[in-house]
């Protein structure tokens, strides 16, 4: 019996194994690879000039699916992990067609990237040091982590949550949240000029933007808006909230 179950174990590893399979397609001659998902999306960073593409088992089609291709808004399927992957001059357009499958992509940390959840779908980004666009159309969250920027973010319903471990002077950064909160972490040491506004939430920094009171060593800094500058001032950040608080932080 015991013999039996290991068997039937080993088998459905195997199969699993089987159906779980990657993507990978060199990046020479892309400068941004824009990235679409129906679903939650992973973007991290390796040290090869591709785009690796990490597969999941594979979604079952039904008997009436069989010897047909999958289709949607942003093509035809045409990799082996459910994605439309084509080249458009400069850009290497990346369409997640499985509507219930995350996708977890791997990219160098120089690329450049914009990201687009579509619908109930979060995003993570980590890792990059080079331009980054983020767009949460509807339903969506978003974490980016260890980035450098310059970055442009967007989220209808869904919070912002960014960690910088350096920040670009080239370009300026901005972020803008429709029913969320945003919540950004700098260097201490960071210059920057920065404009922050929320509609129906407050507004708190522990950088020396505006003296007034608060708590956990975060100063409460205006009611709906605030303009000034952290360290001499520096590249553009600008920080928008419909209905939600705004936070920013030292790292």
């Amino acid at each position: 019996m015991k013999r039996t179950i290991t068997t039937v174990l080993l088998l459905l590893t195997i199969g699993l194994c089987k159906a779980q399979t990657d993507y990978s397609k060199s990046l020479s001659g892309v400068e941004w690879v824009k990235i679409t998902s129906k679903s939650n999306v992973t973007v991290m960073v390796h040290d090869k000039n591709e785009i690796l593409i990490k597969g999941t088992q594979k979604a079952r089609s039904s008997e009436k699916a069989k010897g047909l291709r999958l289709v949607g808004v942003g093509g035809t399927v045409n990799t082996n992990v459910g994605f439309n992957v084509v080249q458009e001059g400069n850009d290497l357009i990346v369409t997640n067609l499985r509507k219930n499958e995350s996708a977890k992509i791997y990219l160098p940390k120089n690329q450049k990237i914009a990201v687009t959840s579509t619908w109930n779908g979060g995003i993570s980004i980590d890792g990059f040091n080079n331009e980054v666009e983020a767009t949460c159309e509807l339903n969506g969250g978003m974490m980016l982590n260890n980035i450098s920027g310059p970055l442009t973010a967007n989220t209808l319903n869904g919070q912002i949550d960014v960690i910088f471990d350096n920040i670009s002077q080239g370009s300026p950064t901005s972020l803008n949240s429709t029913n969320g909160a945003i919540d950004v972490s700098l260097p201490g040491n960071t210059g920057a000029d920065i404009s922050m506004s929320s509609w129906n939430g407050d507004m708190y920094s522990n950088f020396d933007i505006k003296s007034s009171s608060g708590d956990n060593g975060l100063r409460k800094v205006s009611s709906r808006k605030t303009n000034g500058t952290i360290n001499g001032g520096g590249v553009s950040i600008s920080l928008k909230s419909t209905n939600g608080n705004i936070y920013l932080r030292k790292n």
